[in-house]
């Protein structure tokens, strides 16, 4: 059983390390955040390292490398935190389920961009009525023959407010199938007559944002259909275990970030006469947080390496999502209680490692539906 990297993909994680550090680190994504900004040399660097290209065939200007390479770049933005990961993540998870479900044409029409990075997708799932349970979304797209006339409210639309950015929005096509059935992938420009974005406040990840998307008689052409009418669901579904990936990886990159910079301190800072991480009551913390974060990493990238070969792992999946984002919010919280008082000021980067990892365990499938999913794959009737 080798768990080792290939020299390949260790180049790729030292040049990702370094780009954290030259262009986004810590305190700067910290900035970013408070900022409310996306700085367009962030997907300028990210594609002029074909990173944005990593998934995508060569015959589209992409690399063609593997869910792995992916995950290794999640894992290293992760460290200057997790929505600058986001921001190499979300593209690609739209991105990648247009590709694998465009005809040709589509395929040239949105593929390019993303992988120059002069184009990105969000993907709009949830609604104020359907957030874990995605199939009960009602936003309706009615055929009018070249077209569809498109009407409803979508919630937490992540990215939908940056420029160059179109929508992967999952939509009912069919009000008389049944709840999964009826559903289609239509891509929206946010500048489409009718569309109306408005930015969400929230405790953190401003750097990308996230936006309800208010769609009143919105004209979508029927080109802009993506995989087979009423065929959403699947289309949806096909998608998950890659941004499981990938999700996981970003949340191992920030966990481990956190663990460091709450080591670094209990290691400076000194109390009754020595440093504070010298006292057991905060030594095994550090060690348990440590060792979970490790069991985290491997939990990703098994689950990249069965991607990768093809195989199921929507269990794998699961753990790994569910494992990742919960380190990340015990690290978070055990960073603030070792660095006290000054993890309490707004001014210290623990304080922003523990805003920004509470929706952790929401976003991208809560804790609870991960359970459940894994607890069906044991043969458990779980609801």
């Amino acid at each position: 059983m080798d768990f080792s990297f290939t020299p390949e993909q260790e180049e790729l994680r030292r040049t990702a390390r370094l780009f954290v550090d030259r262009v986004c680190p810590p305190a700067v994504a910290k900035q970013w955040d408070e900022d409310h900004v996306c700085p367009p040399e962030l997907f300028e660097g990210m594609a002029a390292l074909d990173w944005l290209g990593l998934p995508f065939p060569e015959a589209y200007g992409g690399v063609e490398a593997g869910p792995a390479e992916m995950a290794i770049v999640a894992e290293e933005l992760g460290r200057a935190s997790f929505d600058v990961s986001m921001c190499y993540i979300a593209s690609l998870i739209a991105g990648m389920t247009v590709f694998r479900w465009a005809n040709e044409a589509q395929r040239q029409r949105f593929i390019p961009g993303v992988i120059s990075g002069k184009q990105r997708f969000a993907v709009s799932m949830s609604e104020p009525g359907a957030g874990s349970d995605a199939a009960a979304l009602s936003t309706y797209a009615q055929d009018q023959g070249d077209h569809f006339l498109l009407n409803g409210q979508k919630t937490w639309c992540t990215g939908a407010g940056l420029p160059g950015t179109l929508i992967a929005m999952y939509v009912r096509t069919d009000r008389e199938a049944a709840k999964h059935k009826g559903l289609s992938l239509l891509v929206v420009d946010p500048q489409m007559a009718g569309v109306e974005v408005r930015p969400i406040p929230t405790l953190a990840r401003h750097i990308l944002g996230t936006n309800e998307v208010s769609l009143r008689d919105v004209r979508v052409p029927k080109e802009n259909l993506v995989g087979p009418l009423h065929q959403g669901w699947q289309v949806l579904l096909s998608g998950l275990e890659l941004e499981r990936v990938l999700l996981s990886g970003g949340y191992v990159g920030v966990a481990q970030a956190t663990v460091d910079e709450a080591l670094a301190y209990a290691k400076e800072r000194e109390q009754f006469g020595r440093a504070v991480g010298t006292f057991q009551s905060l030594a095994h913390p550090l060690a348990d947080l440590q060792t979970e974060v490790d069991a985290a990493r491997l939990l990703t990238y098994r689950c990249a390496w069965m991607l990768g070969e093809g195989m199921p792992c929507h269990r794998e999946g699961s753990m790994a999502k569910l494992f990742g984002s919960e380190t990340y919010v015990k690290a978070a919280r055990w960073g603030m209680q070792i660095w006290g008082g000054y993890g309490f000021s707004t001014e210290s980067i623990m304080s922003f490692r523990y805003r920004e990892s509470i929706v952790a365990t929401i976003s991208g499938g809560t804790s609870q539906i991960q359970r459940n999913g894994i607890a069906r794959s044991m043969g458990l009737r779980c609801y």
